[in-house]
């Protein structure tokens, strides 16, 4: 079965599908808001999502940590750029990759990063959209331009949450 989900949310993202898990659908696969699922015994997996440390979207040290991954169990079921999608058997036990205050920090700040990154390059490739969307009349182009907006709302959107976590979590240090 393959459903499109697009969210720029790390959190719901993982929930929805571990709740899709739930139903009997292991995930095998993600590309750009596309995932695959196969059928499994319901709750069979344990769903994990992480944001690897690097640069704009190259992930460093990939292999170490899929190494790490898979001595400690955990299955690494898909990589997209940075993004990555774990899984755990539900019988081995809770998992949760971060669990400590320090790593969850980290991780969300390696999020807000990102995402700042992503709209900085959005903004950038929407210049040229701009004069052609206030200059002429054409329903194409306002299209094109309420697009960017709304990629852009999305994207302010991801990183004021992000920065609501790392709050969040520096008051509980």
């Amino acid at each position: 079965m393959i459903k499109f989900k697009l969210t720029f949310d790390k959190d719901a993202e993982q929930d929805w599908v571990n709740s899709l898990c739930q139903e009997g659908w292991a995930m095998t696969g993600f590309i750009a808001g596309f995932f695959t699922f196969t059928p499994c015994q319901p709750g069979e997996y344990i769903y994990q999502t992480d944001l690897l440390p690097g640069t704009g979207l190259r992930a460093e040290n990939f292999a170490s940590y899929t190494e790490f991954m898979e001595e400690a169990g955990v299955e690494v079921v898909q990589r997209w750029f940075r993004w990555v999608f774990l899984r755990k058997r539900a019988e081995d036990g809770p998992f949760e990759v971060y669990t400590d205050v320090d790593s969850q920090l980290q991780m969300y700040r390696r999020m807000r990063q990102m995402f700042l990154w992503v709209l900085a390059l959005e903004c950038l490739c929407s210049m040229g959209i701009w004069p052609g969307a206030i200059m002429y009349d054409s329903v194409f182009n306002r299209c094109v331009a309420a697009i960017f907006v709304m990629i852009v709302i999305a994207l302010v959107r991801v990183i004021w949450r992000c920065t609501k976590i790392i709050q969040e979590l520096e008051r509980q240090k």
